[in-house]
């Protein structure tokens, strides 16, 4: 049947529940009328009495899924930098959307880039790389460091120029790696056309937006919690449509008492809005570090905690990792042991 054809015939059908059964005519023919013209009656007899019981869109028997989950599990597209954290989260999924949140200034960007330099490492994906708080040298130098295993980005580093274009060539020129200049809009139209453009013009399988919340708080925006749960949304439904791994970094609401700049804990009623992040993301992954801390080893660690865990389920804290001033690098640590 024609498409008017069929919305009459689903219309019909619905009134009559699983007594009803929809003829599938054979293609090019809409009615009984062309089968007969094309002196097809045997056919037609065979259509009718091989019509399905009608069942509405979105309703699928259970015993017709035997060929989509006799499949081996799920397994990540790529792990984590850390044991702790893939232990509790079996790594990285493509279709995913993952969000890291902490307090302000704990080192959300620098674990973000870790998991970047992981990913160039591990896949042959392209990635895309949209950190709105700096600029795209920044962001390439901030990856390049890891390469290089000392920050580059800082005026006082030593290095040759041969370490210097080594680190380049293993990171930015791999030609796997695309960056967002955003300077002149961050509105949410424009980020979700370039997360979109990333995945379906660039080919990226992964997309890191970092962050959010100065999304969410540019000067066009009016209701701030309005536009959080507008750009979640349509960022979820681009993951769906894409396919793309999708990890994004959103701020806390500051909590009562300890800041989480003191090494408060992290917990999902933190985040910001009316709990679209926690609704729509697959994953959420806290970072809690006591930045003032009077101990060294302490005030440089970060512990990584998983709030949220669609996969598996399993939440709590997952590692604990230490920044080294010396290399720029993030290192997994055994707390008990190492601190």
């Amino acid at each position: 049947a024609d498409e008017v054809g069929k919305q009459a015939a689903t219309k019909v059908a619905d009134l009559f529940g699983a007594k009803a059964k929809i003829v599938k005519h054979r293609q090019p023919h809409k009615d009984a009328n062309d089968y007969l013209k094309d002196e097809m009656i045997k056919e037609y007899i065979q259509d009718w009495f091989a019509a399905e019981v009608y069942v509405p869109d979105g309703i699928i028997e259970g015993s017709k899924l035997w060929e989509e989950i006799n499949t081996p599990a799920i397994k990540a597209s790529c792990d984590y930098p850390w044991h702790g954290l893939n232990a509790l989260t079996y790594g990285i999924r493509k279709g995913e959307l993952v969000t890291f949140t902490a307090g302000s200034g704990l080192g959300k960007s620098q674990v973000l880039r870790e998991i970047v330099y992981h990913i160039l490492c591990k896949t042959e994906d392209n990635i895309g790389l949209m950190f709105l708080e700096e600029s795209t040298v920044r962001t390439a130098k901030g990856i390049m460091s890891i390469h290089a295993n000392k920050p580059l980005h800082l005026p006082d580093t030593a290095y040759t120029d041969e370490e210097f274009r080594d680190a380049f060539e293993h990171t930015l020129g791999t030609n796997r790696v695309y960056l967002f200049d955003h300077f002149g809009s961050t509105s949410i139209d424009n980020i979700l056309s370039r997360v979109r453009f990333m995945a379906k013009g660039l080919g990226c399988s992964f997309v890191v937006l970092d962050h959010i919340s100065i999304v969410v708080s540019s000067g066009d925006v009016g209701d701030e919690r309005k536009a959080l749960d507008e750009i979640m949304t349509k960022l979820r439904m681009i993951v769906q449509e894409t396919g793309i791994a999708l990890l994004i970094v959103s701020h806390l609401k500051r909590p009562d008492g300890k800041g989480h700049e003191e090494g408060a804990a992290t917990s999902l009623g933190q985040l910001r809005g009316s709990g679209s992040i926690a609704q729509l993301s697959d994953m959420v992954i806290g970072m809690e570090r006591n930045a003032q801390h009077d101990d060294e080893r302490e005030r440089n660690t970060t512990r990584i905690r998983v709030l949220k865990n669609r996969f598996s389920g399993v939440t709590g804290p997952a590692c604990n990792v230490y920044y080294s001033h010396s290399t720029g690098r993030l290192s997994e640590v055994i707390q008990d042991e190492d601190l």
